[in-house]
């Protein structure tokens, strides 16, 4: 399996780039750099990718210019990877660094069968229903979310072709609709424990970037619709993880 190894970084985070290039080297990985999109630079009127309607009514927030981004600029790896010949790709963000042996277990997560993608990387250690056990690692459904972080993840060609169809436009954080499997129609899979780290001297966050979550909330009432999809989202998922409905 040919597995193109992708990296998002902006341009103005060269110390990132140099972190990420150098651990790569280590680590025996040829990275692809995508440069990320920058959501300050985007005005409102042109983020064509955004229902910013359909993204207060589920996320209960005005988006942060940061998340516009991120999201972005993760469609950028999906396509950039799309047309290729690869037949997976790791997506990674610019602020990770490898565990030892990264590249074994990389290729004997790879080579499990019947998986969309995987996500290797959480900010919150996900509890999760075991389906295999490979390399030292756990590798399974995610019972409760979301997880947090899109910041390493695995992805063949067939799951990025239904992710991609799944995810225009942004209604959602990026991290969290990445692991939506039951909207997405994706097999995903979480790797425990993670496969990688996060660099304390890169990993300030760049999505904040100034801006408070606090200040893009909405009132109580206008939640209303957030607290509903969040019930139906809980329901969905554990019908996901306990196997029901198919993928």
């Amino acid at each position: 399996m040919q597995i193109n190894h992708y990296v998002i970084n902006l341009d103005r985070s060269t110390d990132r780039r140099a972190a990420i290039e150098a651990d790569a080297e280590r680590a025996g990985l040829r990275l692809i750099r995508v440069p990320a999109v920058d959501g300050k630079s985007v005005p409102v009127a042109e983020r064509r990718q955004l229902d910013e309607a359909g993204f207060r009514k589920a996320h209960g927030k005005r988006p942060l210019d940061g998340e516009f981004g991120c999201y972005a600029s993760h469609l950028l790896a999906l396509d950039r990877f799309l047309a290729s010949s690869a037949d997976a790709a790791l997506i990674l963000e610019d602020d990770v660094r490898f565990k030892p042996h990264f590249a074994e277990r990389l290729a004997a997560i790879a080579s499990v069968p019947d998986f969309d993608l995987v996500k290797l990387a959480h900010h919150r250690r996900p509890s999760i229903r075991t389906l295999r056990r490979i390399e030292g690692h756990r590798l399974g459904r995610a019972v409760f979310g979301p997880t947090g972080s899109s910041a390493a993840y695995l992805v063949t060609r067939a799951g990025a072709e239904r992710l991609r169809g799944s995810l225009d436009p942004m209604r959602l954080p990026y991290d969290v609709a990445l692991e939506r499997a039951w909207a997405s129609r994706v097999r995903i899979l979480h790797a425990v424990p993670d496969l990688v780290t996060f660099n304390a001297a890169t990993s300030k966050s760049l999505t904040m970037d100034g801006q408070t979550y606090a200040s893009r909330k909405l009132p109580p009432w206008r939640r209303l619709t957030t607290l509903r999809f969040r019930a139906l989202d809980l329901l969905r998922r554990l019908a996901y993880a306990a196997g029901i409905g198919g993928r």
